[in-house]
């Protein structure tokens, strides 16, 4: 029997019952090929997203920096009783420290930023786009293109703006702007005090190392002398406190002042073996 003869006897192949359906279908199922295509469309798509989801994290990532301005180096300076030290900044700033001073610098990607924890320090700002901030304590000085100094106690700290202007920030909160001559005791706590005039040139005289008293009290005169020594100086009598000093003196001689107090004043000056000085009111000759 021949070949056409079987497929004769099978009958023709049925026709497929989805052909009348096939455009429909391919209208509402891609093929193969659509499929394809459609991945390869979406991966292009994907690899083009990724530089510029890159470049938004980038930008994120830098506003989130600038946004808490975080501190990236600090460094700490201090001078031992006695001394004075001079230091440059690298933004031009010109610090001079007083005796027994403490400065914690922090330098931060938007700000510059300092703590003095102790002593004295006049600041000669450089001017820059990042703010200049010094803490002392709760208390704060912002600059605003000036030169200053700041003199920490323990409530608070002393400024004194020698040029241009400062915003002294004290809990409260209380902000004041202080002009070149003018001074403030800012204080953590507590009632505000009002401003004060000074003299610029004798306020900043200590950091070419002069100490200037115009008609100070003598208890104030030691208490500024006894921050250069190793040893205290004690006022035995509160009487010589009231007395009254004048004049400029060179830090390196305050030894000779002590010794010459009696010369100029009604005080007697005893010397210790430890260092200590005591001074009292000289006794009335009858």
């Amino acid at each position: 029997m021949s070949t056409d003869g079987r497929a004769s006897r099978r009958g023709p192949r049925p026709a497929d019952p989805l052909v009348p359906f096939e455009e429909g279908l391919r209208q509402r199922f891609p093929s193969r090929e659509d499929v394809l295509a459609e991945a390869r469309a979406l991966t292009e798509r994907r690899r083009a997203k990724r530089p510029a989801a890159a470049v938004a994290l980038v930008v994120a990532l830098l506003l989130g920096v600038v946004g808490v301005d975080p501190v990236w180096r600090t460094e700490d300076i201090r001078t031992a009783v006695g001394e004075q030290r001079r230091q440059a900044l690298a933004d031009g700033s010109v610090l001079v420290l007083n005796t027994g001073s403490t400065l914690h610098i922090e330098h931060r990607v938007r700000s510059r930023q300092f703590v003095l924890a102790a002593g004295e320090v006049s600041f000669q700002v450089a001017h820059g786009w990042r703010p200049f901030v010094v803490r002392a304590g709760e208390v704060s000085v912002r600059d605003i293109g000036t030169a200053f100094t700041v003199r920490r106690h323990d409530g608070g700290a002393d400024v004194t703006v020698l040029d241009g202007a400062v915003e002294v920030l004290e809990p409260g909160p209380r902000s004041r702007v202080l002009a070149a001559g003018q001074a403030v005791r800012a204080v953590d706590a507590g009632p505000p005090h009002p401003l004060r005039a000074v003299d610029v040139a004798d306020a900043g005289a200590w950091r070419e190392g002069r100490l200037v008293f115009d008609g100070t009290p003598l208890a104030a005169v030691l208490s500024e002398i006894a921050r250069y020594r190793r040893a205290p100086v004690v006022l035995d009598d509160p009487r010589a406190g009231q007395l009254r000093l004048s004049g400029a003196y060179d830090v390196a001689g305050l030894e000779a002042l002590i010794d010459a107090l009696p010369q100029v004043l009604p005080v007697v000056v005893r010397r210790m073996a430890d260092g200590t000085v005591h001074v009292a009111a000289a006794e009335k000759k009858s």
